[in-house]
C-alpha cells in the first residue's frame, strides 16, 4: 500500500471506532475486545507508514479524539469551546497527515 493509501485506512478505522465501548450494558467485554483490536491495528497502520512527522500526527490524532470523545456521555456533551477546540487542532493535524488536501494559510 502506499502511504496515502494506509493514511486513508488508518483513518477509516479511527472513524469506525466505538469509542463508548464501555457503555455496553451486556457485551462489555466483548466491546472492549473489538475497541481494543481496532486501536491495535490503528496502531499497527501508523508503524508502517515511513514519514515519522505524519506517524506522529496520526497518534497526536488518535489521543486529541479519545479525549474529545471522553467528553461525552449520557448526561454530558462537550461545549462549543471544546468542540472548536477539537475541530482546529484536528485541522491542524490533518493539514500535516495530508497536507494536498487541506490548504490551509500560513
Amino acid at each position: 500500500m502506499t502511504t496515502k493509501e494506509i493514511i486513508n485506512k488508518a483513518l477509516e478505522v479511527m472513524n469506525g471506532q466505538d469509542w463508548y465501548w464501555y457503555m455496553s450494558d451486556y457485551q462489555v467485554s466483548e466491546m472492549k475486545d473489538k475497541a481494543y483490536s481496532t486501536m491495535r491495528y490503528f496502531v499497527e497502520l501508523v508503524a508502517s507508514i515511513n514519514d515519522a512527522t505524519i506517524r506522529k500526527a496520526m497518534r497526536e490524532l488518535w489521543i486529541v479524539t479519545y479525549n474529545y470523545m471522553g467528553l461525552s456521555s449520557p448526561m454530558s456533551s462537550p461545549s462549543e469551546i471544546q468542540t472548536r477546540e477539537y475541530d482546529n487542532r484536528k485541522a491542524e493535524l490533518m493539514a500535516v497527515i495530508l497536507p494536498s488536501s487541506y490548504n490551509i494559510a500560513a
